[in-house]
């Protein structure tokens, strides 16, 4: 199974919807499993890209299957699924991906968002955070 990096947008908005909803709207195309890790990413300003949390996924809904007003959503914004989460943890403080394993990868920026991630970076990066909050 693989685990994927996604790299949220800089907006309060959507980063607080997705940790009230415990879900993910995106456009990226996967075969997103049960039981798939991800990693969430976005800019920190004045500290560059970092984690900011995880999640295991618990389903995938294509746009066909979703409420009327969610599918409105996902086409204005050029979504086509929503990832349900099992379990979705915010890491505290955000962990700078600089000083982690992902930091050597030659992706960096917008290039992380869908780059997939074993699970010796994934669990090394979790390990890096002091406080783990569970939503």
């Amino acid at each position: 199974m693989t685990n994927y990096i996604m790299r949220i947008a800089n907006n309060e908005e959507f980063e607080t919807s997705i940790f009230s909803r415990r879900a993910y709207y995106t456009a990226m195309r996967r075969r997103w499993e049960k039981g798939m890790k991800i990693l969430l990413a976005k800019k920190i300003e004045g500290k560059g890209d970092a984690f900011i949390g995880y999640a295991v996924v618990d389903k995938a809904l294509s746009i066909d299957e979703l409420s009327m007003e969610e599918r409105d959503m996902c086409r204005r914004n050029g979504w086509n699924t929503k990832t349900v989460f099992s379990r979705l943890v915010r890491l505290q403080p955000p962990i700078p991906i600089k000083y982690t394993p992902v930091g050597r990868w030659p992706q960096k920026g917008a290039l992380l968002h869908g780059a997939p991630i074993g699970d010796d970076d994934l669990n090394s990066v979790i390990e890096l955070a002091s406080m783990k909050i569970n939503y």
